[in-house]
């Protein structure tokens, strides 16, 4: 009985000594060398003749602060398109950290003083193109990908999905929400500047200071920038100069296209959005492979010449 117990507390010290060792080495690989995933998104747009890195995410694996230096695209094996230029202030991406960066369109791309088209070498899917990183270790190429999910996939697969995006309103880099209907500009004599959003039932609270809005005032965005005027001539608001803005007008010029009608979002279980929601999007796709085959062939019965006979 005794040996039975020796050997499973030989067993079990061997265990714990196992695990140990293999914690011990994962730290220390964690601390050791350089691990970063990444992703870049290759973007085509109105405002440039030249596709370009639209969208760049890198991702530090390991417990050990990064110093990167320069972000290059690499385009096959020789063309080096610079993406990033920290050399003046090195990006630090610290552990297990995630950077990421949005990129403009660009006017073209320069070599020697020279201008370069790499189109043909994005639109190309055999020539490999990957992230390349100056470090303060050396040259890194980015070799893991970081797998990101989009729910449009899932979309294609089931029609009933439904990727829904919020709408914001930006005002001088402030959002209001839906509910502002004006937006009060005011500048006193100083200069200093004061932005002001006006609500429907503000007429009920105390918005200024020495005084209160009326429900006649925001009627419309003349009639309130008349009521701030007289105030201010009567001296109990203190500015030089009132612009009302009637942000609702704006709204709905802008979001003209959503239609009036509001959809009630409504909830669905299992079969309904499994089950039945595969089946609709299965002959939706059938009727619209067959709506783009009759659409083509249209097309093409009018592309033909028409014969005519010589008489």
């Amino acid at each position: 009985m005794s040996d039975i117990i020796s050997s499973i507390n030989s067993i079990v010290a061997l265990l714990v000594s196992v695990v140990a060792l293999i914690y011990t080495v994962k730290t220390f690989l964690l601390k050791t060398g350089a691990q970063i995933r990444g992703l870049f998104s290759i973007h085509s747009s109105i405002s440039c003749e030249d596709k370009y890195v639209g969208s760049l995410a890198l991702e530090n694996m390991k417990d050990r602060a990064i110093a990167i230096f320069k972000i290059y695209l690499l385009i096959g094996r020789n063309y080096y398109v610079e993406l990033e230029d920290r050399e003046d202030n090195p990006l630090i991406l610290q552990p297990f950290e995630v950077y990421s960066k949005q990129f403009d369109p660009v006017d073209f791309y320069s070599v020697s003083m020279r201008r370069i088209n790499l189109n043909k070498l994005l639109d190309e899917k055999k020539i490999k193109s990957r992230l390349v990183l100056s470090t303060a270790d050396g040259r890194y190429e980015v070799k893991e990908w970081i797998k990101r999910w989009n729910p449009v996939v899932d979309f294609f697969k089931n029609h009933m999905t439904a990727i829904i995006q919020p709408m914001r309103s930006r005002y001088k880099g402030k959002l209001y929400g839906g509910n502002a209907k004006y937006i009060v500009d005011l500048k006193t004599e100083s200069g200093k500047e004061e932005t002001i959003a006006i609500y429907p039932r503000d007429y009920e609270i105390k918005k200024f200071r020495k005084f209160s809005l009326s429900k006649e005032s925001l009627e419309s965005s003349e009639a309130l920038e008349e009521f701030l005027y007289e105030k201010a001539t009567e001296g109990v608001l203190n500015c030089v100069d009132i612009s009302v803005t009637d942000i609702e007008v704006w709204r709905n010029e802008v979001y003209k296209d959503h239609g009036e009608k509001v959809i009630e979002a409504k909830p669905y279980g299992w079969f309904s959005y499994v089950v039945l929601g595969r089946v609709l999007t299965v002959f939706s796709d059938i009727r619209l492979k067959l709506k783009n085959r009759k659409a083509r062939k249209s097309a093409n019965e009018k592309c033909q010449p028409t014969q005519k006979t010589l008489g």
